[in-house]
């Protein structure tokens, strides 16, 4: 009996869910809780009719019918998440749910889709799949709230037939959009705080596609009211929003490092070919540092692979962070890190160069697999514009020189290219 009570704790202990930071985990349980009381409260609100039945029916099929049409795309999108919002596309069928269905059937229409998500689309762990439903859910009843306060009494459900009627349809959409954007982007702050509130909330154009999925429900309740049959012209719009989705995760994975969230080789290379061009023009000088990861191959040997990605992932946040909004940082693969710094006077880039340096050498991160403190250092070369080369080859080539005699000389150090290093040492910012 004890064997088996203890068996149980560790399998209760080994859920996902307790990996969450406290505060994100106390978000999840209150969300959920508040999701359920608010749904047990509006559920018996409104009676429900014979043709509601129909419509839920239409608009259930149609639900299960476009997400079946794009489950490839799903597929992918779903395995590729990051710490955004992952717009949904289905707010087109439970939008229109929410417009011409009581309460109690229109959130019987999200818990549908929500379930036909997770058994045939999603591979989400249990517990983000709930919190995500939960956060549907909050935001249908926060937008049926706008509805049934801003409609006059018996025209909710049901579309009104006044420019003031719409007004209130457009401010209920912008709600629920609001209301699930706020719950998603806490959630993801919450528990990984070193995302940034602009990668957060996912971008324009993420959201704009989340609009015009809104905006298509409205146009589908629409239809429904009038001719059903014209439904299907609401599918090709849809499918090609997906693809658009998509698009837009490839078009940001041809510039960014996966690993580490910077640019990566190809885009650094080519923003840095734009700088210098501004720079020529402008007759300003520009900064080029190359630093590398001192025995970073003892790190990945002594603490394993999953520890390395963190320690490129923290060098990567702590570069970021000591940047300034218009410097350019990106990987070059491996454990190579290049920053070009715009606008600076080449006597202060070794003491720019020492900065980074050392707010690399002042990170302890903490290995996934061993729990263990792990440091590192790193080397710096360094060579300025135009001093040191002409175009971003040349300084390139510079920079990695520095860099090897760095390396030659015992590490954790910063080399100037030679043009550099005859000039006058500056003094350390």
């Amino acid at each position: 009996m004890v064997r088996s009570a203890r068996r149980s704790w560790r399998w209760f202990r080994r859920w996902p869910v307790w990996s969450l930071r406290s505060p994100a985990l106390l978000m999840l349980v209150a969300v959920e809780i508040i999701a359920l009381l608010v749904t047990a409260a509006v559920v018996p609100r409104l009676p429900i009719r014979h043709t509601d039945w129909l419509i839920f029916a239409v608009l259930g099929v149609g639900s299960i019918l476009h997400m079946e049409l794009v489950r490839g795309v799903e597929r992918i999108r779903e395995g590729n998440r990051a710490n955004t919002p992952h717009m949904d596309l289905k707010s087109v069928w439970t939008f229109a749910g929410l417009l011409l269905l009581p309460p109690s059937l229109c959130l019987a229409l999200v818990a549908l889709t929500c379930l036909h998500q997770k058994v045939r689309l999603a591979r989400l762990q249990m517990f983000r799949w709930l919190y995500s439903s939960a956060v549907v859910f909050l935001a249908t009843e926060a937008s049926a709230a706008v509805l049934y306060a801003g409609l006059p009494a018996g025209q909710y459900p049901g579309l009104p037939h006044s420019w003031t009627g719409v007004a209130v349809i457009i401010l209920a959409g912008a709600m629920r959009w609001l209301v699930n954007l706020a719950l998603v982007v806490a959630i993801i702050l919450m528990s990984s705080p070193k995302t940034t509130a602009h990668d957060a909330l996912g971008g324009f154009d993420n959201n704009l596609v989340e609009m015009a999925a809104l905006a298509l429900g409205a146009v589908a309740a629409l239809v429904i009211v009038h001719d059903p049959w014209y439904l299907a012209l609401i599918l090709p719009p849809l499918l090609v929003l997906h693809r658009s989705l998509l698009l837009r995760k490839y078009e940001l994975a041809a510039r960014v490092d996966s690993k580490t969230g910077l640019n990566n080789a190809m885009h650094w290379s080519e923003m840095a070919r734009g700088e210098l061009a501004r720079a020529e023009r402008d007759d300003s000088a520009v900064g080029v540092l190359m630093l590398d990861l001192d025995h970073f191959k003892r790190i990945n040997d002594t603490y394993g692979h999953l520890t390395g990605d963190a320690v490129l992932k923290a060098v990567a946040d702590a570069l970021r962070k000591e940047s300034r909004d218009y410097d350019l940082v990106g990987r070059f693969g491996g454990e190579e890190f290049m920053i070009l710094t715009p606008n600076i006077d080449p006597l202060d880039l070794n003491a720019i160069a020492e900065r980074f340096r050392r707010c690399i050498s002042n990170l302890s991160v903490t290995s996934p697999d061993t729990r263990e403190q792990v440091t590192v250092t790193a080397s710096a070369g360094v060579v300025a514009y135009p001093q040191g080369g002409s175009d971003l080859d040349e300084l390139l080539l510079a920079a990695d020189a520095a860099l090897y005699r760095a390396k030659e000389s015992g590490r954790n150090q910063t080399c100037c290219a030679p043009a550099l290093a005859q000039s006058p040492p500056a003094e350390e910012l």
